[in-house]
């Protein structure tokens, strides 16, 4: 009996040849690569590490948070380092309010709050709050990082007792 070649037979077969050559995964995930192909132990991953949004869940969550449906909830917000956080809250004047920050990254961010003296907040996702009696019309809030720093910046007002 005469086999005959094709092209087409031969394509077929060379196809064939290259699925064998490199097997079948049924659509399985690829292995993570060992900690020797990537050089670096997978334990060594800084804890301060993730993406914008795990970081900004995290610095959110480090303050003592208030719904926005409490009456005593006035403001809050979240912004990236890099970009710093400016604000000018309307309070009701006398007042008293807590305004807290917490920053989840690398570096430290240099907290300012109405005209008090400026604070280092390192970005480790602890919190730091301020006290503010006898407000103003307006609260200025002035976040900024320090040479190197990113991560994402957390803040929030809230009004408190007298």
């Amino acid at each position: 009996m005469t086999t005959l070649r094709t092209p087409l037979t031969a394509a077929v077969g060379l196809a064939l040849a290259g699925l064998l050559a490199t097997g079948c995964t049924d659509g399985a995930p690829a292995a993570a690569p060992s900690p020797s192909a990537t050089g670096k132990p997978p334990e060594t991953r800084s804890p301060r590490a993730g993406g914008e949004h795990e970081q900004g869940e995290r610095a959110k969550a480090a303050l003592s948070t208030v719904s926005p449906d409490d009456p005593e909830f006035v403001a809050s917000g979240l912004e990236r380092v890099r970009d710093g956080a400016h604000d000018r809250s309307p309070l009701t004047k006398g007042k008293t309010y807590r305004v807290s920050v917490a920053c989840v990254g690398t570096g430290n961010v240099k907290v300012v709050i109405a005209d008090g003296a400026p604070r280092s907040l390192p970005c480790d996702g602890a919190s730091t709050g301020r006290r503010v009696t006898l407000a103003a019309a307006r609260l200025p809030i002035d976040i900024t990082g320090t040479s190197g720093a990113t991560g994402m910046v957390a803040w929030q007002i809230v009004s408190v007792p007298s």
